[in-house]
């Protein structure tokens, strides 16, 4: 017979108390579940949470995006100002993922890009007696430039509403970016790109330039230099690393356009390709391969002379790591293209300073030298305009250091000069569409003819130098760019003097 549990009588139930009490619950929980959704749907205005958490969307700096952080307050004060002059004006938004984050563009590089955006609003807006003024309006696809839809669907429904004539910026060449600027063009929308190099963002189709080299630019300028070499330096070996991850643009068009350009300009390289792959879902193991590359590059008794790196800046960091593992050494020099700035991606700060520290050991245990074709560099205006207190480019400088902060050197990666170029002369296109159609109501459509008479005679005088697009592809022409080289950090984790200015280039003519 089992054991009875002894159970005590259950109270009554007071189901007038219990009702109410259960009603007064359910009210809070409603009130607390509309308030979450509120704040999870609406980070600003205009400025939304995403999936994640952060905050996407277009602002005039009221919302102020991780890492733009004092930079949003003046640009908001320069919009309010603006506002309430009473002049005409037309709004530039200012594209980019701007927490970085996005491939190998790291949140440094953005707020960079974005600073010369910004003092190219001021700089506009100060000239006595010229309209319209500029308002800047910050537009954030969010990392991986996964919002880039929703975004640019907010701008263009700011055409009209915000007087939005034009974009500026576009971070990374990647295939959101080449459908951002697909969208923006069927819609009328010029655009200006800042630190973008895809071959595939040019088209016969009116309406997308940029201030930055195509990589079929950057590779023939790499190969002209390595030809010079093989023919001041008889033997001179050069082999090609190539990341073969179709999926992104910058990786494929660097490596076709470096084969082209070998032959065109007779330069010999070594059969052998030495293959890698990165993307997405590699991240975690593609330090495994970098590795394996290494081996190969470093461990025959006399490494290539030079090695082409076709692929990003993140993977080129992790192949200068392999290069000195263990002491090796491997003594060669490595060229590669622009986005070798992702060498240092996202190490910014005094946290980063043991993996620094660390790279600089590696990197000079091997004895590695890495070149990469800059966009710019603050001697290129030097050259360019005669002298070092020639040109705008020491205005800039100055302006730089008083109203962005941080040390001049930043400067060197050329990111807020082209940021500032690229805003700038959609506010100089805008400038002379009042002159040219005599109506104070600048339109996209305005703009965009504005653009296409960027050249000739009619340059702009920008500070990485003057600013001339071809009519028919809106690439940059006569306009050269900068051989690099990237230094290692210090030993204490430091980075200083990062970026050495090694020679002017150009895919046109033999370097200087």
């Amino acid at each position: 017979m089992s054991e009875r549990i002894f159970e005590p009588p259950r109270p009554h139930r007071r189901w007038g108390v219990w009702s109410v009490s259960a009603l007064a619950v359910l009210a809070v929980l409603a009130a607390l579940v509309v308030w979450g959704l509120g704040t999870l749907g609406s980070c600003g205005d205009g400025v939304e949470h995403a999936d994640g958490g952060e905050c996407v969307g277009v602002t005039d700096g009221s919302y102020t995006f991780e890492n733009m952080h004092g930079l949003s307050g003046r640009i908001r004060a320069e919009n309010d100002k603006v506002a309430t002059s009473g002049d005409p004006s037309v709004a530039i938004a200012y594209l980019e993922a701007m927490a970085g984050g996005s491939e190998d563009r790291g949140p440094e590089a953005t707020r960079q890009a974005v600073g010369g955006a910004y003092l190219a609003q001021r700089a506009l807006n100060a000239e006595r007696s010229t309209l319209p003024k500029i308002r800047l309006l910050l537009a954030n696809t969010g990392r991986g430039d996964r919002q880039w839809e929703q975004v640019v669907d907010q701008l263009i429904a700011m055409k009209d509403k915000e007087h939005l004539v034009a974009v500026a910026g576009f971070g990374q060449s990647n295939q959101r970016t080449m459908r951002a600027v697909e969208r923006l063009r069927d819609a009328g929308i010029p655009m200006v790109g800042a630190t973008v190099a895809a071959d595939g963002l040019s088209s016969a189709r009116a309406g997308f330039y940029r201030v930055s080299f195509p990589n079929r630019e950057q590779t023939l300028a790499a190969a002209r230099y390595l030809r010079e070499q093989q023919e001041k330096h008889p033997g001179y070996r050069v082999q090609v690393i190539r990341d073969g991850n179709e999926e992104d643009d910058y990786n494929t068009s660097l490596y076709d356009d470096f084969r082209a350009a070998k032959t065109r300009v007779g330069l010999a390289v070594d059969d052998e390709v030495i293959p890698f792959r990165s993307g997405e879902g590699e991240q975690a193991t593609v330090g495994n391969a970098l590795s394996l590359v290494a081996e190969k590059v470093c461990g025959d008794p006399k490494p290539p002379d030079a090695v082409y790196f076709a692929g990003r800046g993140r993977e080129l960091r992790r192949f200068i790591e392999a290069a000195g593992e263990g002491g090796r050494r491997c003594r060669t020099t490595v060229v590669s293209g622009s986005s070798a700035l992702g060498v240092y991606f996202d190490t910014g700060g005094n946290r980063h300073r043991d993996e620094l520290a660390r790279l600089a050991g590696q990197w000079q245990d091997s004895g590695l030298k890495v070149y990469y074709t800059a966009y710019t560099h603050p001697e290129i205006p030097k050259q360019v305009y005669g002298g070092a207190g020639s040109g705008p480019y020491a205005d800039f400088e100055r302006a730089y250091g008083r109203e962005i902060g941080g040390p001049t050197a930043d400067l060197d990666s050329g990111q807020a000069m082209l940021g500032h170029d690229a805003t700038y002369t959609i506010g100089k296109a805008a400038r002379s569409a009042v002159n040219v159609y005599g109506t104070r109501r600048v339109t996209p459509r305005m703009v965009l003819a504005m653009l296409e008479q960027t050249n000739g005679k009619a340059r702009v005088r920008g500070v990485s130098g003057t600013i001339s697009f071809d009519p028919d592809t809106g690439e940059p022409v006569d306009r050269p760019m900068a051989l690099v080289e990237l230094l290692r950090p210090t030993k204490e984790g430091e980075m200083r003097d990062t970026y050495r200015f090694v020679t002017a280039l150009s895919a046109d003519r033999p370097t200087s």
